[in-house]
């Protein structure tokens, strides 16, 4: 749950705020840590991934393997992203984007 604090203060410092903010409003109240692991599988034109979908939570922090497999829409196509080693993939989520933080909408 540190990483996920973390990155609540560097959210809040990018959104002009005090560092603590988001968790001072709860958004760390109901963290939640889910696994998936896709192995590779020897026929992949055979299998089916994830279906098209938005992350419905507020952050989703993805490690991808070497494998890859991760796509996102973009103006109307499906873009691989390239596994990067060791790195973290942080992505926005809908309650994220429908924050209202400063008396405005997030923007984001």
């Amino acid at each position: 749950m540190k990483l996920g604090n973390f990155l609540l203060e560097l959210l809040s410092e990018a959104f002009g705020l005090n560092p603590n903010h988001l968790n001072d409003i709860d958004c760390s109240e109901g963290f939640q840590v889910l696994g998936h692991y896709y192995p590779a599988c020897p026929q992949p034109e055979l299998t089916l991934g994830t279906t098209k979908h938005a992350d419905n939570n507020f952050l989703s922090v993805l490690l991808q393997d070497h494998i890859g497999g991760l796509q996102v829409l973009y103006q109307d196509k499906w873009i691989d992203i390239p596994p990067v080693p060791g790195a973290l993939v942080v992505n926005i989520g809908d309650f994220l984007q429908g924050l209202n933080v400063r008396g405005r909408d997030s923007g984001i």
